[in-house]
């Protein structure tokens, strides 16, 4: 593709390396112009100004994710049954799983070139490694952990047992997303 600033506010595709029908970036490109009108490079992270990217929204969506849990089980020890929502969880993992898919081949087709390019330190710790294209699949990503806290609640409506484990990872990786685009660091959710 063309070799132009990866911040470009062109609309042109300089981050798309794979063919356009199976290029995640195409795809994602035609999704942005559809909701708003721009291409996906005029897109910027702005703490305070982008959803939900403020640390006080954070705060509030990991405390209310709590509420959540440890309140809901209250709520359902009072419920003789376990409310079983087959279709809906099915409908609600086979679109977390779309998603996933999704960002895990646009990351791919983000990272293999700087990583044949550049090597592998330069493509996860490099600073220059962080670029647009990049960022808005870190917000995406960040999105898609406030969508996993439907997990807890429908754990929580079956009546099943949460460990410790499930509910400090779905907080915390929220979390560590937030800081992920807060800090422009690439590698902070592989702690969790």
């Amino acid at each position: 593709m063309a070799s132009m600033n990866s911040f470009s506010q062109s609309g042109t595709l300089h981050s798309q390396h794979w063919p356009s029908l199976i290029s995640p970036d195409w795809w994602l490109n035609k999704a942005f112009i559809a909701a708003t009108g721009q291409p996906k490079a005029a897109w910027r992270w702005d703490p305070g100004t982008t959803t939900l990217s403020t640390q006080r929204a954070v705060l509030s969506g990991v405390v209310l994710y709590l509420l959540m849990v440890f309140g809901g089980q209250i709520i359902m020890k009072g419920v003789a049954k376990p409310i079983r929502l087959k279709r809906v969880t099915q409908l609600h993992n086979l679109v977390l799983t779309l998603i996933s898919g999704f960002l895990l081949l646009a990351f791919m087709e983000q990272c293999l070139p700087s990583w044949r390019d550049n090597g592998f330190f330069f493509t996860i710790c490099g600073a220059e490694s962080w670029t647009q294209p990049m960022e808005i699949l870190y917000y995406l990503n960040y999105l898609t952990k406030w969508l996993e806290f439907v997990d807890t609640v429908l754990l929580v409506l079956k009546k099943k047992k949460l460990e410790f484990l499930h509910y400090y990872h779905h907080s915390l990786t929220m979390v560590l997303c937030f800081e992920e685009l807060l800090g422009r660091v690439s590698v902070v959710s592989v702690t969790v």
